[in-house]
């Protein structure tokens, strides 16, 4: 047994070694209890009361543990999405999406840390499963579904992680720059003046809502007329 698995350095803080009883859990848990916005290595080391080093090993740096930090409170938080098994692909996608979005909701001030790589996406293996399957059924090849959940993602964490920003700021960073960029040219750009003048919010759920309604329409639209493959019947 070497000495480092048998003493404590100085100060009581265990020293970096095979038996520093250190796993990914107890990590994110010490991380998940400190301030994000002052979240370093060291401060979960100290935390720990184990050397920098021993917490490297599993997470090399502030990136790494706050994207670390973000998937388990996605897991925490997140609601099954159930694809009911006798609806169509429109639908299928339908709940997926909003589904998907309301997931990263939930994870709230760590949504700016969720990256669409594959440690997020085997999360949602059952439901991404379940939407494949109906795309294939309706007569999508292979590529066109992988675009079309590419798509459904993309455009649903965008609006997520926005609609999180605009919960914990209290901003409407789209109004504001509008109305900036309009100041003293509103008889110029009228049209546009009007709208802005009008508020809307387009952070609210009508705005998801509207976006997957137009992108499923886009889909349609691109496969009815030929350009990928047979169209799938509408619903």
């Amino acid at each position: 047994m070497v000495a480092a698995d048998r003493t404590q350095s100085a100060g009581g803080r265990r020293p970096v070694g095979r038996r520093a009883g250190l796993d990914l859990r107890r990590i994110i848990d010490a991380a998940r209890s400190l301030d994000t916005e002052t979240l370093t290595v060291q401060a979960v080391a100290d935390k720990l009361g184990v050397d920098r080093k021993a917490v490297r090993h599993h997470a090399t740096d502030r990136e790494t543990l706050l994207k670390l930090m973000a998937l388990d409170a996605f897991s925490e938080n997140s609601s099954d999405i159930d694809i009911p098994a006798d609806c169509s692909w429109q639908e299928a996608c339908r709940v997926y999406a909003l589904g998907f979005a309301d997931n990263v909701i939930a994870t709230d001030a760590l949504a700016e840390h969720l990256r669409l790589d594959h440690a997020l996406l085997a999360k949602l293996g059952v439901p991404t499963e379940a939407v494949a399957k109906k795309l294939t059924e309706a007569g999508f090849d292979d590529e066109s579904a992988l675009r079309v959940l590419a798509l459904l993602t993309n455009v649903c964490m965008a609006y997520a992680q926005d609609v999180v920003f605009v919960s914990r700021s209290g901003e409407r960073p789209r109004r504001l720059m509008a109305r900036e960029a309009l100041s003293g040219h509103e008889r110029e750009f009228e049209n546009f003046a009007r709208m802005v003048d009008l508020s809307i919010d387009t952070y609210d759920r009508k705005q998801l809502e509207m976006s997957v309604e137009i992108l499923l329409g886009g889909i349609e639209a691109v496969l009815l007329h030929g350009r990928n493959t047979p169209g799938p019947a509408r619903d």
